[in-house]
């Protein structure tokens, strides 16, 4: 707040001083001339006079004489004295936002009624099942390995080119892989 006080003070004197040091009008200055001349004829009247001045200079004769050298004369220069004023303007009050009241809304509801016809009752939906059979025997083969820590087995045969059952018929004895 204190730079802006500053900052306004030396702009209004800046401003100050160029409006007390401008340069005064110089004394010839006066009334507008009133004749330019005279006007065209083909503008018709009215007509002003014509005005014919004469000027006659009379020049003396030289003189022989030559003139001493004047002494000069020391003239101070000319001085200028401002006088600059501040004047601070009483601070305006603060301004205060107004409160505004929260205005209604309208409201506005739309209601749709769609109209659908209720559908007949439909036949309940028969599905034929099936007719029921009777479950077959299940198929198991028991299958002997070995591993190659285990003596006394024959060697594995390739493993066979077809899906299913053993080609050899299952061997009724029962026994450890």
């Amino acid at each position: 707040m204190c730079q802006k006080m500053v900052m306004q003070t030396i702009i209004f004197a800046a401003v100050l001083a160029c409006a007390v040091a401008r340069p005064e009008p110089p004394s010839s200055y006066g009334p507008p001339a009133t004749s330019y001349g005279v006007p065209a004829p083909q503008y018709g009247p009215p007509q002003q006079p014509i005005v014919h001045k004469h000027v006659y200079v009379h020049v003396p004769p030289p003189d022989n004489e030559v003139p001493k050298p004047q002494k000069q004369i020391y003239v101070p220069p000319p001085q200028k004295h401002y006088k600059i004023v501040f004047i601070k303007a009483p601070t305006p009050p603060t301004p205060t936002a107004p409160v505004i009241p929260v205005q209604p809304q309208n409201e506005e509801k739309t209601l749709v009624y769609v109209l659908v016809k209720k559908p007949e009752d439909q036949p309940d939906i028969v599905i034929p099942t099936p007719a029921p059979t009777q479950p077959s025997k299940p198929e198991v083969y028991f299958i002997r390995y070995k591993t190659q820590k285990q003596d006394g087995y024959p060697a594995a045969a390739p493993p066979a080119s077809q899906y299913g059952p053993p080609a050899a018929a299952p061997s009724s004895e029962y026994g450890a892989p």
